[in-house]
């Protein structure tokens, strides 16, 4: 193919009819002796073949492979594989892959969960209009420690009033536990805030807070308290909880003490000596005596202690003090002796605490009291004889 003859310039083509200019290129186009379309190139001044489908397939033709379809056969695109950090992970490390992945999920969920502030408080409605907040502490504080403000050191307890200040009957009690909010529910819900009061009756419920926006500014006023206070004032509700279960404890006990009696010089160590069964005869004569006054469920006689020791233990306060009056500066067997209700401070000791050896070495001397006190009794029918 050659190129067209005539003018080499677009300003010649315009007198040839030959060349034709295409209104969509802007380019002089020509069509030569071999039916091929050339176009001309302004900025290199020179005819180009023009693409033409029907030229491509004359083209190829020439160079086709006789039984070969080779419109079928299409270039296979190459996709580029993008693997992820799990997957060359398992590749890796196929074993340790899952647990790592679990762990993974899981402390995710611990920090969501750590991030949820627990709910401390409960809100109460159905409050009398004239309930104080000492008396509202006084009823709710039976479920766990009520927190304190740390400025003030006044309970959290806010009464809800109205436009007016008069109170709406809604109050929040905030305990220092969480453990507290569902305490106070089973208890207080739908009870009588002051007994014997029907129209006292309240409904305690969880408290439900909105989360509210956070912004820069509350943010920084919010870490402007003093750290070191906010401390100092979470250890002493935290050593007041100790002290209130302490005193839980110690009241327990003091009221199992007030229902036992001690009696003092009810018998010398030489007398239990001499008489084997003194021991029994004195035990069985001290709970006839007392159990005029109420039942007596354990009497115990402490051997082992000097001051001829007794105990005696009833099921309430009120007999085991009428015990007191009753015994206390009495005489029993010539001598006087003293009845007191038990402070729980002195330790007495009996025959049974001991050792094997102990109880061994003490039973054959027991016994052989026992035996010198029968041959004794023998002696004297015989001289009575």
């Amino acid at each position: 193919m050659s190129a067209p003859a005539g003018g080499s310039k677009p300003a010649d083509f315009k007198s040839d009819p030959r060349y034709t200019l295409n209104p969509e290129t802007n380019k002089w186009t020509f069509v030569g002796d071999d039916n091929v379309s050339y176009e001309y190139d302004e900025n290199v001044g020179a005819w180009f073949p023009m693409y033409d489908e029907e030229l491509i397939k004359a083209q190829q033709s020439v160079y086709a492979v006789e039984g070969v379809n080779e419109e079928a056969i299409k270039p296979r695109t190459a996709k580029k594989r993008v693997y992820t950090y799990d997957e060359v992970a398992a590749a890796r490390f196929p074993a340790s892959l899952s647990a790592l992945c679990e762990n993974e999920s899981n402390s995710k969920k611990q920090k969501r969960d750590a991030s949820k502030k627990p709910i401390t408080s409960v809100y109460v409605t159905g409050m009398p209009a004239d309930a104080t907040v000492d008396e509202i502490k006084h009823v709710f504080s039976k479920c766990g420690v009520i927190m304190e403000d740390l400025d003030s050191g006044t309970p959290k307890i806010k009464i809800y009033k109205d436009e007016e200040g008069r109170p709406k009957g809604d109050v929040l009690v905030t305990y220092f536990k969480e453990e507290s909010v569902s305490l106070a529910i089973n208890l207080l819900d739908d009870a009588e805030f002051r007994l014997g009061e029907p129209s006292s009756k309240i409904r305690v419920q969880q408290a439900v807070f909105k989360e509210k926006e956070n912004t820069n500014d509350k943010k920084k006023a919010s870490s402007t308290p003093n750290k070191n206070k906010t401390k100092k004032r979470l250890h002493q509700l935290q050593r007041q909880i100790k002290l209130d279960w302490v005193d839980e404890e110690t009241g327990k006990k003091a009221e199992k003490f007030s229902k036992i009696v001690i009696l003092k010089n009810m018998y010398t160590q030489q007398e239990l000596d001499e008489d084997p069964t003194l021991l029994l005869e004195l035990k069985e004569d001290v709970r006839e005596e007392c159990e005029k006054l109420g039942e007596v469920t354990n009497v115990i006689l402490y051997d082992k202690s000097p001051g001829g020791i007794i105990s005696v233990r009833y099921t309430d306060q009120k007999s085991a003090e009428a015990c007191v009056l009753l015994m206390n500066n009495r005489y029993f067997a010539g001598r006087q002796i003293s009845a007191e209700i038990y402070d729980g401070k002195e330790k007495y000791q009996k025959s049974s605490v001991r050792t094997e050896d102990e109880d061994e070495e003490a039973e054959k001397a027991r016994l052989e009291r026992y035996a010198r006190w029968l041959e004794e009794g023998d002696e004297t029918e015989q001289e009575k004889a």
